[in-house]
């Protein structure tokens, strides 16, 4: 949805509880017409008048016309008189009403908010704009999805980053009652629950699942051991301990100064690093899918001459001063570095 249509309809969100209260207003406004027309029909005695202009007559008594002499009967006069500040007094509230919310709104409060949460869909909810919190927004702003942040701290140094992108944020605990209807959960594809409490994290996942089954819900959990039992027990996607996460990294690291990642995946530790081809590397001449056939050895990109190859094709040949980002397992990342100081490759 463009910006300028969901504000728009944001903007109708904003306004339908005053739009509420001035339809009751005006309902009673309507009703006193109906009310007072079927009484100028029947104790009016100037002249006849007909249904529709009973009804003409006290609609126009709201705006303060009186088109007809002043009437005899005591139950008219009470029309006369009480009819105009009545329709005095809809009008200005409508117009206070209106123009307090639309001049006067504060696109930081909790009701634009709500408003703009209505008009998300398929979006991602974060709760929790810690220091984690705050890196995960900055790669979903770079992967281009909308988000709908929850903070419990409304002094966090992070605020002012979200509400300058125009993100919609919240401020308040998960254990509110009612938070993630205001959050739109109902309508997101994935939750993700980033706070520095464990037992809080687990609430809001168990009640996110309640109330939307269908959601994809990645926790954090400080405890590794505990995080997998939750996803097992709970059914949680995905239960991430942030020092489990950085652990191979730190540990991979201090070993080879050209590791720049590292990670597990089905209990299979793999690296990613760069590695710069030498003079007499027996790397050159070698074509990356040679390397990944029989080494198992994934070029994610080549920089040659200042320019960087995503995803090279395979009958590519290494050559020297050729910087390659590449995956593979740490015993083979010391294999390369063998075959990149002079060592035969087989």
């Amino acid at each position: 949805m463009k910006p300028l249509m969901r504000r728009g309809l944001a903007n109708f969100y904003y306004l339908r509880r005053p739009l509420f209260r001035f339809s009751l207003l005006l309902l009673v406004a309507a009703g006193l017409v109906v009310v007072g027309g079927l009484c100028f029909h029947d104790y009016y005695r100037h002249q006849q008048m007909s249904y529709s202009e009973a009804f003409y007559t006290t609609y126009c008594l709201i705006f303060m016309e009186h088109i007809y002499e002043y009437p005899e009967h005591w139950l008219l006069r009470l029309f006369y008189w009480g009819l105009p500040p009545l329709g005095l007094a809809v009008i200005l509230d409508g117009i206070v009403q209106f123009s307090y919310h639309l001049l006067r709104r504060d696109e930081n409060s909790k009701e634009w908010m709500q408003a703009m949460a209505k008009t998300y869909n398929d979006h991602v909810i974060l709760c929790g704009l810690g220091r984690v919190g705050f890196r995960i927004l900055e790669e979903l702003q770079h992967l281009g999805e909308h988000v709908i942040v929850l903070e419990k701290n409304a002094d966090s140094t992070n605020i002012p980053y979200a509400r300058k992108r125009g993100i919609p944020l919240f401020v308040g605990s998960g254990r509110e009652e009612g938070i993630l209807e205001e959050l739109n959960l109902a309508a997101a594809k994935s939750i993700i629950l980033a706070t520095d409490d464990d037992l809080a994290n687990l609430e809001m996942a168990l009640d996110a699942r309640k109330l939307n089954p269908d959601v994809r819900i990645v926790m954090r959990m400080f405890d590794q051991d505990l995080a997998s039992k939750i996803r097992e027990a709970f059914g949680i996607d995905l239960v991430f301990s942030t020092s489990a996460v950085a652990a191979p990294l730190f540990a991979t690291a201090s070993t080879d100064r050209s590791i720049t990642n590292s990670f597990y995946v089905d209990g299979k530790l793999l690296v990613v690093a760069e590695v710069d081809v030498a003079d007499n590397s027996t790397l050159v001449g070698r074509d990356i899918r040679t390397l990944r056939r029989k080494h198992d050895i994934y070029v994610i990109t080549c920089k040659r001459a200042g320019r960087s190859d995503f995803y090279p094709e395979g009958d590519l040949k290494l050559a020297v001063a050729d910087r390659i980002t590449i995956q593979t397992e740490p015993a083979m990342l010391k294999q390369i570095h063998r075959w990149n100081g002079g060592e035969i490759v087989q």
